[in-house]
C-alpha cells in the first residue's frame, strides 16, 4: 500500500549540492503530492524557508522548521514554536567565552536555536557544552551546528505536523540524509537514508538509497511506494 505522507529533509536530500534544488526531485515530490500523498519539509532551516518552498513546488505548505522545534500550518503567520532561543543563547555566550573558533552562521533569523559553522569539531562543541551545565544539545546536520533545547529533535515537530493532517506517524516515510533525520526514523512507518548521508543515518535507516541527494530521494520514493508496510513496525 501507499504511505499517506512523505516527511523530507532539504539540504542533502532533495538538492544536487548546496544549496541547489533537483529539478528531478522537485518534480517527484510534485508528483506524490497530486497523487494525495502529502509531503512535509522538515529541516534546520527557517520555518519561513521550507513554507516558500512548499508553496512553490505546490506542496501541502505545512512545514517543520529549526529541526522541528517551529511547526507552520498552511499560512506564513500560523507559527506555533515548540521551544525557545533562552538556553541556547546562553550556551552561545558560554561557547564564545570559553571555546576558541565559534562563530554564528548567517541564516534567517531563528526563534528558538542558535546556529553555528561547523568549526571547530562538532565534540568539543558538545564536550564544552557538557561541562557548562546548560540544558541544550548540538545536532549537526552536516551543513551547521545547532544548538537547541534538550528536548527539541525534528520527530517533535513532524508529530504536530502529522496530527494537522490527521495520518498517523506508522502511515508515514521519512527520508534524510544527517543524525537530525533519525529521530523521524524512529518515528515513522519508513525511514530511508539517501547514500550521502552520515554513518548514524545510515546506520539507523531502514533503507539507504544507492543515488546521492535529489536523485537518492527519487530512489527512496521509488522505494517506499513499491516496499511500504506499515504492519511492518510496532510503533509506540
Amino acid at each position: 500500500m501507499e504511505p499517506k505522507a512523505v516527511v523530507v529533509d532539504v539540504d542533502g536530500t532533495i538538492t544536487d549540492g548546496y544549496p541547489v534544488l533537483d529539478f528531478d526531485a522537485a518534480s517527484v515530490l510534485r508528483n506524490i503530492e497530486r497523487q494525495g500523498i502529502r509531503v512535509v519539509l522538515a529541516s534546520g532551516r527557517a520555518a519561513w524557508e521550507l513554507y516558500s518552498l512548499s508553496m512553490f513546488l505546490g506542496l501541502c505548505r505545512i512545514a517543520v522548521g529549526e529541526n522541528g522545534a517551529v511547526v507552520l500550518n498552511k499560512d506564513p503567520m500560523t507559527l506555533k514554536m515548540l521551544a525557545d532561543s533562552w538556553e541556547p543563547l546562553r550556551a552561545l555566550a558560554y561557547l564564545e567565552k570559553n571555546l576558541q573558533g565559534v562563530k554564528v552562521k548567517r541564516t534567517l533569523p531563528r526563534f528558538t536555536e542558535v546556529v553555528l559553522e561547523r568549526s571547530p569539531e562538532v565534540e568539543l562543541v558538545r564536550k564544552s557544552l557538557l561541562e557548562s551545565g546548560i540544558p541544550v544539545k548540538v545536532l549537526d546536520s552536516g551543513y551547521a551546528y545547532h544548538v537547541v533545547c534538550q528536548h527539541v529533535e525534528k520527530s517533535l515537530g513532524v508529530k504536530e505536523a502529522l496530527k494537522i493532517l490527521e495520518i498517523d506517524p506508522a502511515e508515514t516515510v521519512a527520508i534524510g540524509d544527517s543524525e537530525t533525520d533519525v529521530s523521524l526514523f524512529d518515528l515513522c512507518g519508513l525511514g530511508i537514508s539517501v547514500g550521502n548521508g552520515d554513518e548514524e543515518a545510515k546506520r539507523r535507516a531502514d533503507y539507504v538509497t544507492r543515488g546521492f541527494g535529489g536523485q537518492g530521494l527519487v530512489e527512496a520514493i521509488d522505494y517506499a511506494l513499491e516496499n511500504f508496510d506499515p504492519s511492518r513496525r510496532v510503533l509506540e
